[in-house]
């Protein structure tokens, strides 16, 4: 009925109104029914907590154990005499929990009670405790010291120096897990501050969120002493984080006096904190302009870690890394590795602003907080690095890989209900990252820059120190928008971006063109991966709209004047001589674009002129190129189209076309792996390549310039896979002679850059010799970024054998690989044609064994699913991947989004499969 009503209607006002009704009553019942299904994993709001005071004593001595003492003031604003709140895998001594007032008055615990399914924690008090009453709750706990990587978790690595083996534990705490460490009100809202005291063995340190102010000996145990902290500003449990261990830090030189910068890492690495020292200043006092907000703490410490989960966490003042985010050697770092360090340190500092001192209510807006450290992040590194031009690079790569993922029907929305702590982990995804980071750049463009600056600004400032949603931030940016007039009075942020965030996909922008009037129809629908066989009459968007055309060339005016509305067509009309329109001016809006075959040809046409073709921008050929060959994969186009469009590749000349080309035939790749015609792919390679190929084919020059660097590594290794034989012979050559040199652990003598893929040939084309002496290799690195390439390059092997061994060593209580480096080891090993059966008949075998050794996360037991799954093509392979799921859903729990995807991304393999495999094969010959 309310569909029938969306199509009926023409009136632009009220189908509009009638529209967001519809979508704002779909998505609101969703809420709905979300917060029904959740309300039992959340915390009543009759308590909220004011300030907590935290002792917790770790023991690394032996038992990997820690006890503490939790005070929480706590506020009451109803009357009750029960408090709620969270606790995991504590052991808690009831009988030392107590509750008073500010009067020291005690009033005594009648029970506790724990329902450990929801992580909750009930303490019951024998008298009312009064609205508007402030209270304490103390709470004594002790804990384990896990492997599991999150809560209050232990990391090791090996003194090279004594061969012994050192000891730390660290926290781990987004999005809940601090309850696995300490008694509290571990939801984003419930903001208070921290005093925080860690005892701990002498000769070991401590750092917290704040600077320390004093350490004292320990009268309970002389060889402990007490490190007590600062009071903390106002945040949310979890961005709290503590670490002991013998670390050593050095001091960077601030751009701000009163902000103490230093970095952190084990002593045999710290002469790997170079650039870490200084850049984190640099993008510091670039954030505090760039927001108007000072940073507000005295201190900022960056951590390098040899265990962690993640890529990094940006808890107040003590950022943790992962050591292969943090860490660079200079001599033998590649530019790759310097623009993921310095990638990585900016978006952790971004978060300081957005996430820490405005902080989302809830998990649904994650995006808030990743979203914006990931745009932002990409603006710090074109400060660091403007030569780079790497946001235009990351524009690129944003777009293409959204595109990719949001054209599921199990996609997400960005801003999603969540509930259950395993909800909330699986959302820490494609979507809410680098969809969010490009809606903003999408904002930037059609407010214009100065103007969601400012708006920013005005959000940043409005809500410091506390909580908001995103409702908040389309008010600040439409005040600003409508002050300076950047917007239609009539107009909103939120009208405009509301279509962006709270529903799934994004849109295809048609183009209709009658060349015998000159008239040009826009409209809309949902973009998905396998067409449906009726239109989606419920997803609109208001697409801002830019364009040019082949007589009036112009890409650089990407503020949209006007929006394409909710099923209202839009008519243009315009010369019929023109030979081409192209929409989106360098990617200002996250669409695909839609042309009838006439304009396609219009548009090949100037791409295939030498002379003429880099009229069209840069970005906009990258989105042709990954358009057309999206829309072959429905059948909008042929593609015969798309294939001829890839003919003037022949002088492209930049590095991001081609990269969206060989994105674009990747699937292709996947397609016809393992089939009978994986030779004929590989012979079209080898032509498309070939003259690119001979511009970069000397694996000993040197190329300068970060997108070159680039563009040669990606030629180079496609060149390798498909088996071209000048490629593989260098390859093996230059490993050989490697593997002869005296010293080679410091005597590398492969190129720089391309040493991930001169080992990954050489082990694939090699036996047990060349495997050994690139896992001695791993052994005795002391550079993280040099062990992860390694890492991935010993899966890249034809022996069976080697490979199961290899899989083994990844799980288990004698794991031999880092639990964080799994999954690493996993991918690498599934991605080649023999690999790929060897890591599935893994992961049927084990998929009890890698559940466990992954508890409580159940998302990393899902990267394992998606990576086998994503290269299936056939019925029978879902068939069989169907039933394996179907048989393991208790080891499988957690990973439901993933799983969902996984079988949605076969599904679209197999009709893909059926209605192009011929066809593709035909265009390839």
């Amino acid at each position: 009925m309310i569909i029938a009503l969306c199509v009926t209607s023409t009136g632009l006002n009220m189908q509009a109104i009638k529209m967001r009704f519809i979508i704002s009553l779909t998505l609101l019942w969703a809420v709905v029914c979300s917060a029904l299904n959740s309300s039992e994993f959340r915390l009543p709001d009759n308590f909220k907590p004011i300030s907590y005071r935290l002792d917790v004593t770790t023991h690394l001595d032996d038992k990997f154990v820690f006890e503490g003492v939790v005070d929480i003031k706590i506020i009451c604003s109803q009357d009750t005499d029960t408090v709620v709140l969270h606790s995991s895998n504590l052991n808690i001594n009831t009988k030392g929990v107590v509750v008073a007032n500010n009067d020291g008055k005690i009033f005594p615990v009648s029970s506790i009670e724990f329902i450990s399914k929801n992580e909750l924690m009930f303490v019951k008090s024998s008298e009312k405790l009064k609205s508007g009453g402030e209270y304490v709750l103390t709470i004594p706990f002790t804990g384990n010291i896990t492997d599991d990587l999150v809560g209050y978790y232990k990391s090791s690595y090996l003194d090279k120096d004594t061969n012994q083996t050192k000891w730390l534990a660290v926290t781990q705490f987004e999005p809940a897990d601090a309850r696995r460490a300490f008694p509290c009100f571990d939801e984003p809202a419930m903001k208070a501050t921290f005093k925080i005291r860690l005892g701990h063995q002498k000769d070991l340190t401590s750092v917290s969120n704040m600077r320390l102010l004093k350490t004292t000996p320990m009268p309970s145990n002389p060889d402990y002493v007490l490190d007590e902290f600062e009071d903390s500003v106002p945040m949310s449990t979890y961005l709290v984080a503590y670490m002991v261990s013998d670390f050593a830090f050095v001091d960077s030189e601030s751009q701000d006096d009163e902000v103490k910068f230093r970095i952190l890492a084990r002593k045999g690495a710290v002469d790997q904190t170079e650039l870490a020292k200084l850049a984190g200043p640099l993008v510091l006092k670039y954030y505090e302009d760039y927001f108007d907000e000072k940073f507000p703490l005295t201190k900022q410490d960056m951590v390098a870690i040899p265990d962690f989960s993640a890529g990094a966490m940006e808890n107040w003042g003590l950022v943790t890394y992962r050591e292969t985010e943090l860490l660079i050697d200079p001599t033998v770092a590649t530019s790759a590795n310097i623009h993921r360090v310095a990638e990585v340190i900016a978006h952790e500092l971004a978060h300081q602003w957005f996430g820490n001192l405005v902080t989302m209510k809830w998990w649904t807006d994650l995006w808030l907080n990743e979203g914006f450290a990931t745009y932002v992040a990409a603006r710090g590194v074109d400060f660091l690095y403007p030569e780079w031009n790497s946001f235009q690079v990351e524009t690129a790569q944003n777009f293409l890989q959204v595109l990719g993922l949001d054209s599921l029907k199990t996609s997400h929305p960005v801003s999603v209900p969540v509930g259950h702590p395993d909800e909330i982990a699986q959302i820490f995804d494609t979507i809410s990252y680098t969809k969010g980071s490009f809606l903003l750049h999408m904002m930037n463009s059609f407010l214009g820059e100065e103007t969601f600056k400012q708006g920013i600004r005005n959000y940043i400032d409005k809500h410091k120190f506390s909580n908001a949603e995103q409702d908040d931030l389309w008010s600040s940016l439409t005040d600003e928008a409508h002050r300076v007039g950047s917007l239609d009075k009539n107009t909103t942020v939120k009208e405009i971006m509301d279509t962006w965030t709270l529903q799934t996909g994004y849109p295809v922008l048609k183009v209709t063109r009658d060349y015998s009037s000159g008239m040009v129809t826009l409209s809309q629908e949902r973009y998905l991966a396998i067409k449906p066989n009726v239109t989606d009459q419920k997803s609109c968007w208001m697409i801002p709209l830019t364009m040019t055309n082949s007589a009036d060339v112009n890409f650089n005016n990407t503020k949209a004047e006007i929006f394409l509305d909710c099923k209202t067509n839009v008519t243009l009309s315009m010369s019929k001589d023109i030979g081409w329109i192209i929409f989106n001016m360098q990617m200002a809006g996250l669409f695909r674009v839609l042309y009838d075959s006439r304009n396609w040809m219009g548009i090949i046409s100037t791409l295939n002129d030498p002379n003429g073709f880099e009229k069209i921008h840069t970005l906009n050929r990258v989105q042709l190129i990954n358009d057309i060959f999206s829309f072959s994969k429905t059948g909008d186009v042929e593609y015969g189209i798309a294939f001829h469009m890839l003919k003037y590749l022949k002088h492209e000349k930049e590095y991001l076309p081609w990269m969206a080309a060989l994105n674009g035939l990747e699937p292709i790749n996947k397609l016809l792996k393992r089939t009978s015609n994986q030779g004929e792919v590989q012979n079209y390679m080898r032509r498309l390549l070939s003259p690119v190929y001979t511009n970069f084919r000397n694996m000993n020059e040197e190329v300068k310039g970060f997108e070159e660097i680039r563009f040669k590594n990606m030629i180079i290794a496609q060149a390798c896979r498909n088996q071209m034989k000048d490629c593989i012979h260098q390859s093996l050559e230059l490993f050989s002679n490697w593997m002869t040199a005296e010293d080679p652990d410091n005597n590398n003598l492969l190129p720089r850059e391309l040493k991930s893929i001169i080992y990954c040939q050489a082990i694939k084309n090699g036996g047990v010799d060349e495997w050994d002496f690139l896992w001695e290799r791993y052994q005795r690195s002391n550079i993280a970024s040099e062990k992860a390439k390694l890492l991935s390059a010993l899966g890249c092997s034809s022996e069976t054998w080697l490979l199961n061994r290899y899989l083994n060593w990844t799980i288990g209580d004698n794991a031999v690989i880092r639990k964080q480096d799994a999954i690493t080891v996993f991918y690498s090993v599934a991605s080649s044609d023999i690999g790929f059966y060897v890591a599935k008949d893994f992961l049927y075998r084990k998929i009890a064994d890698i559940s466990q050794y992954f508890q409580p996360r159940g998302d990393r037991v899902g990267r394992y699913v998606s990576v086998i799954g994503s290269q299936m093509k056939t019925v029978e392979e879902l068939d069989e991947i169907q039933t394996f799921i179907d048989k393991s859903p208790s080891y499988l729990k957690g990973a439901d989004l993933t799983i969902n995807q996984t079988i949605e991304t076969i599904k679209i393999n197999i009709e893909w499969t059926d209605k192009f495999y011929k066809q593709i094969i035909t265009h390839m010959l």
